[in-house]
């Protein structure tokens, strides 16, 4: 019981800290849309399947390219040490000088879902992330943005 009160505090002590480290950073959040033109035909019922089948592909593209460019290890830039792993199974682990947890995550591109499990207790979270290149941004629940980089 005691190791998983140790392990359940550090977990909560990684939060805390990844929510209160602040860095600079930027997240563009533009969409693209096209509304129909004057000149647009009048759809089949046969094209209606096509499309549906093109934006599936379209988010399943995204969520796909997402999770890869997630892939690999990221060590949190301003204090070495700190490391989040992500598999390509959906599977991870956050280290932590040493403390490791295990998590599997699910991303879209823009929100990182977390559940780090420890002896059976789930413990989820939900962060906004951006990566640019090299760099993977988390955004905490309070705004301020946390870095890590590729290793």
């Amino acid at each position: 019981m005691k190791a998983i009160t140790i392990k359940i505090l550090s977990l909560i002590c990684a939060l805390f800290l990844m929510s209160s480290l602040a860095s600079c950073g930027a997240k563009n959040d533009t969409k693209e849309t096209t509304a129909p033109t004057e000149s647009a035909t009048v759809s089949t019922a046969t094209e209606a399947p096509v499309t549906a089948a093109t934006d599936v592909a379209i988010e399943t593209e995204s969520k796909a390219s997402a999770d890869n460019d997630l892939v690999g290890s990221w060590d949190f830039a301003e204090l070495s040490g700190m490391v989040y792993t992500f598999n390509e199974d959906g599977t991870g682990s956050y280290d932590m000088f040493g403390e490791v947890m295990n998590f599997t995550y699910e991303a879209d591109g823009s929100t990182l879902k977390i559940t780090f499990t420890d002896e059976g207790v789930d413990v989820p979270t939900e962060l906004a992330y951006t990566i640019d290149g090299d760099s993977f941004n988390v955004k905490d629940s309070l705004g301020n943005d946390t870095i890590y980089k590729r290793k």
